[in-house]
């Protein structure tokens, strides 16, 4: 008798274990489609919500950027001027800045320490319309760079899209691409 009751107990402890194995997670099929038709539905609704507020934005932000090139050119432009003219010119804001003064409205240039030989002829080509080559490489001494005729050519030759050559009789005029 006690083998039956034994019996009876292991068959029931074995059908316990195999139903909580069974019954444990059990994926519904209609329920995940639903739900992934649920997200779609939601998702097409916020990329409507944010395409809307994107387009209400793109003026500004097309500004912006217009702003940042512009900027960017200026500071370019900015940092040429200072090398040729000589860092010293500019020192009185570095100083206060080292001081610690407040400079939030002033506007400070990084610049690196030497003007490549291209980027001073620029500079001086951004403040006339055409000049020779000689006078050119007068304008350069004046601002303290050697330059040799050689050195001003090869400039020109590597620089092809940035400078704009014409030879008049037996003068040769440089002048900035537009």
């Amino acid at each position: 008798m006690n083998t039956e009751i034994r019996n009876i107990d292991s068959t029931n402890n074995l059908t316990q274990v195999a139903s909580k194995c069974t019954l444990g997670s059990v994926i519904r099929y209609a329920d995940v489609e639903k739900r992934l038709d649920q997200q779609y539905m939601e998702d097409v609704k916020q990329l409507r919500k944010n395409y809307s507020e994107q387009n209400k934005l793109r003026p500004f932000v097309v500004r912006f950027n217009d702003l940042e090139r512009e900027a960017k050119v200026r500071e370019d432009r900015m940092a040429r001027t200072i090398l040729l003219l000589g860092e010293e010119r500019f020192d009185d804001t570095r100083k206060a800045l080292l001081a610690g003064n407040d400079l939030s409205r002033d506007i400070i240039v990084m610049v690196d320490d030497k003007l490549p030989l291209w980027l001073a002829m620029r500079a001086i080509l951004e403040q006339t319309t055409e000049v020779q080559v000689v006078d050119l490489q007068d304008a350069l001494e004046h601002f303290g760079i050697k330059a040799s005729r050689q050195a001003i050519e090869s400039a020109l030759a590597s620089h092809k899209e940035t400078f704009e050559t014409k030879t008049r009789s037996r003068d040769k005029f440089v002048s900035l691409k537009r």
